[in-house]
């Protein structure tokens, strides 16, 4: 997942002060995006994605079994990876 350009040919909210459906799209992928940056836990606990928040390819993870960072190569089925490209 890779968040999309920014919307600067649209405004922020409208008249009623609602955010624009541009501007909540795209703040949607922000937070989905951030939510992941802190993941960690046990091998076991490594998310598997919902619809909330979806996997990505590339989405970082560290694994406290392991003691390192792992990332996501392939989403359907799930392959984790560590740095040297190794499926862990």
């Amino acid at each position: 997942m890779s968040l999309g350009p920014i919307p600067l040919q649209q405004d922020l909210t409208t008249k009623g002060g609602k955010t624009t459906a541009p501007w909540t799209a795209w703040l949607q992928q922000l937070f989905v995006q951030a939510r992941t940056l802190g993941q960690n836990g046990t091998t076991a606990q490594r998310p598997t994605g919902t619809i909330q928040i979806p996997l990505f390819i590339g989405q970082p993870y560290f694994d406290t079994t392991l003691g390192y960072m792992v990332h996501v190569k392939s989403l359907n089925p799930t392959v984790w990876v560590n740095g040297a490209g190794a499926v862990v």
